[in-house]
């Protein structure tokens, strides 16, 4: 049982190595003039919360369902660059976003995920953190269904604008709920 964990572990950092060495590869040519998170557009329709310091998105390309992005409002590309504020501001938005889902989708784990530069995968050069539920499971291989499905992420196509919107009206509409 020890090998099968060690073989286990084994795995998921060879298909994570992968998929973070695919994932810089296969980015499409980078232009630092247009940050994604910052146009206008795209905040407009992927926001589901704000609050001074970052707004919150649905991802157009999920790894899962109701996977979101918190991105700090000042264009930083580094995670050292950001303020004590901008840093609690970051907390306060994953208990928000946990919440939420957690409304929506039920109990869940989730993994967070935040890359300091291309070299890591970080294809949009501002800092964000990604959250990444998963409904929580007796399955023994969850845990490396789960590394998996980041692989199968990055072959995917975005998800239909229809859906983005629905997934952005549940999640505005759980965090607006929410009582402290």
């Amino acid at each position: 049982m020890r090998m099968l964990k060690k073989l286990g572990l084994i795995l998921s950092v060879i298909v994570i190595i992968i998929g973070i060495s695919w994932w810089s590869i296969s980015s499409p040519g980078r232009n630092n003039n247009a940050c994604a998170f910052c146009d206008p557009i795209i905040v407009q329709n992927q926001t589901f919360y704000q609050d001074n310091f970052v707004t919150c998105l649905c991802t157009h390309k999920p790894v899962q369902e109701y996977h979101c992005l918190i991105v700090t409002k000042r264009h930083i590309e580094r995670f050292e660059q950001a303020t004590e504020e901008e840093i609690t501001a970051i907390g306060r938005a994953i208990k928000k976003i946990d919440r939420a889902v957690q409304k929506i989708n039920g109990p869940s784990s989730y993994i967070l995920l935040q890359k300091n530069g291309h070299d890591v995968g970080q294809t949009v050069p501002h800092v964000h953190v990604h959250y990444i539920p998963k409904k929580i499971s007796n399955n023994k291989l969850a845990p490396y269904n789960f590394l998996w499905s980041f692989i199968v992420s990055l072959f995917k196509q975005p998800i239909e604008q229809e859906q983005l919107a629905i997934n952005v009206k549940d999640m505005r509409q759980a965090v607006t709920q929410q009582t402290f």
